[in-house]
């Protein structure tokens, strides 16, 4: 009788303990995680502190828009490769596009996007002043053969500053992988710099008598 109760607490016991370990491995496995995620979201904090120096560095001096839009379109197909740039930007009342190929672009014209943007698309996606995916440029008015959307990928991302939109930066590919969450993040952090850089090229160029 001793021996059976004797027993019976020793598997309470082994089994309390096992209870526990379990609880401590399932907190130890979400520590982890948590740890895991923070150093994720430094790294991620860096490269963009990073991207957005190296941006605004090289725009410095630049006082002609065309090579303003060149100097971002490289910056950009450094951090996002593989992937063709189109800046549209509202000037003097008219939409106004520079287009920047990356090198394995689409040769047949079919397959350039930026063709696609009537000034009624350009509007509606300005005044969401937020970023857009191919479905919702779509429902903005987009009109493609869905043929050349097969395996393509799409962001429009608004340029702005203190509440004035500019215009957006329109990305596009055909390799088949998605725009990240990262990468938007990245070109979100220089939208106000950028805005403000193309004001002040406007100005240079039309300066008020």
């Amino acid at each position: 009788m001793k021996d059976s109760k004797r027993n019976n607490r020793i598997r309470l016991l082994a089994k309390n303990l096992n209870r526990r370990r379990k609880k401590q491995a399932v907190q130890i496995d979400l520590l982890c995680n948590d740890i895991i995620n923070a150093h994720r979201d430094f790294l991620d904090t860096v490269r963009t502190l990073t991207f957005t120096s190296d941006f605004y560095e090289s725009l410095i001096g630049t006082v002609d828009i065309d090579n303003l839009f060149r100097s971002c379109a490289s910056m950009i197909q450094k951090h996002i490769p593989d992937s063709n740039i189109v800046f549209f930007i509202n000037e003097q009342s008219r939409f106004q596009s520079y287009a920047f190929d990356c090198n394995v672009n689409q040769t047949d014209e079919a397959y350039r996007l930026e063709q696609y943007f009537t000034s009624e698309v350009v509007e509606s996606i300005i005044s969401t002043n937020r970023p857009c995916d191919i479905d919702e440029m779509l429902q903005a008015g987009l009109q493609i053969n869905p043929a050349i959307l097969k395996n393509s990928s799409a962001i429009t991302v608004p340029i702005a500053a203190n509440g004035s939109v500019t215009g957006f930066i329109l990305l596009y590919k055909f390799s088949g992988q998605s725009f990240d969450r990262r990468q938007i993040r990245l070109l979100c952090s220089v939208r106000r710099g950028l805005s403000r850089a193309i004001r002040a090229c406007a100005v240079t160029e039309h300066p008020i008598a």
